[in-house]
């Protein structure tokens, strides 16, 4: 068995175009405060262990040192805010994907579980990791949830239960559900729910959309039954559509990654090419912004100007979400780590995966989890 890793250090996890989010594996007990010139200082009473906190009214586009001083301890951090995309703000976006709700145990030998790491959640780890998600992106502004498929970790009824009970704890808030290649495998025979939920949230099997202000947002089902990989040919010509009717930027939401070529380059396969190039050609010209899951790692790319990016899952190491902010002429992606204090417990517990490869893996650079994109 590999030696555990040391904790995560502090450091910068996530930027926007006013606030850093700082998150770290290991801090004492005791007051933690953040000070950075021209903003007020952060402090918050911190319970030891893993721990987060958000510096907020700093200025765009500016470097940053950010002085952290805790008990017995303390040191300095730079980094740079986002420009603000041009434009007012107009709404705010939140996307989650590969919960897997009901699963139990992690990593390559499956052998990773939470009372291993000396935790105990009612419903589980990955229940508590996506509702506390949601929670934050609440918390964030998000007026819109975008769920991007491995809902439930297999196609059981008492996992997609828990997806009901998920959606039920945040009734005030819109959703769009999508499947992933977990919710339609071949580990159970239930139909696959249509809805979930008694908020009766479809379970979209083919293509929808939701219109907010400046923004359209196109959710496509990508799965193959009883496969890992996707397909997204046969939507091509009605996400065009979608696309060009919507009289407004589009952010497209999928559960596989368009891969850049036929063979896999990194696991699990997603879209392949040529059908995710000949999708990405049909899309060149458009002011649209594709984000997926399934590859639970963070990654931004950039395709003759098509930006997509992969957001890791809520369950396992670095445990995000993304929130995206609609201005007039562009778009903001901040991935945030998850900060509720147990849930930050089990991913830094849960880093050691594939003998501590993950924890390099999964997380991906800050650029790779926040940017700042103008439309054309």
């Amino acid at each position: 068995m590999p030696r555990p890793l040391p904790a995560s250090p502090l450091t910068v996890f996530a930027v926007e175009d006013t606030t850093v989010q700082l998150c770290w594996g290991d801090l004492p007990a005791g007051p933690v405060t953040a000070m950075a010139k021209g903003s007020p200082p952060v402090e918050i009473d911190h319970a030891g262990g893993a721990g987060s906190l958000v510096v907020d009214g700093l200025a765009p586009a500016t470097p940053v040192d950010i002085d952290v001083v805790w008990a017995d301890g303390s040191t300095t951090v730079s980094t740079e805010t986002l420009a603000s995309p041009p434009g007012e703000l107009l709404g705010r976006v939140a996307t989650i994907s590969d919960l897997h709700l009901g699963a139990t145990r992690w990593g390559f030998l499956k052998t990773m579980t939470e009372a291993k790491a000396g935790l105990d959640f009612p419903h589980g780890h990955p229940f508590a990791a996506a509702d506390a998600a949601i929670t934050e992106a609440v918390a964030w502004g998000a007026e819109h949830l975008v769920v991007k498929g491995d809902i439930a970790h297999h196609r059981f009824p008492e996992h997609f239960a828990l997806a009901g009970d998920l959606v039920d704890r945040h009734p005030d808030l819109p959703m769009t559900l999508m499947p992933g290649n977990h919710d339609v495998d071949e580990r159970g025979d239930m139909a696959i729910p249509l809805t979930i939920g008694t908020r009766q949230i479809p379970l979209i099997r083919s293509i929808d959309h939701v219109d907010m202000p400046g923004l359209r947002i196109v959710a496509v089902d990508t799965t193959i039954e009883g496969r890992g990989d996707g397909q997204i040919a046969t939507r091509q010509d009605e996400i065009v559509d979608l696309v060009d009717q919507a009289g407004r930027p589009t952010l497209l939401a999928t559960h596989q990654q368009l891969q850049k070529y036929s063979f896999v380059t990194y696991w699990p396969p997603g879209i392949r090419a040529p059908e995710s190039s000949e999708f990405l050609a049909a899309l060149r010209n458009r002011d649209v912004l594709v984000t997926s899951g399934h590859t639970h790692r963070n990654r931004i790319h950039d395709r003759d100007g098509l930006v997509q990016t992969e957001v890791a899952s809520t369950r396992d190491w670095p445990g995000v979400w993304a929130g995206y902010a609609i201005h007039e002429g562009g778009i903001r992606q901040v991935v945030r780590r998850i900060a509720e204090p147990s849930v930050m417990a089990w991913h830094e517990y849960s880093r050691n995966a594939v003998g501590g490869l993950w924890n390099f893996w999964a997380p991906g650079d800050l650029d790779d989890r926040c940017i700042s994109h103008a439309w054309a």
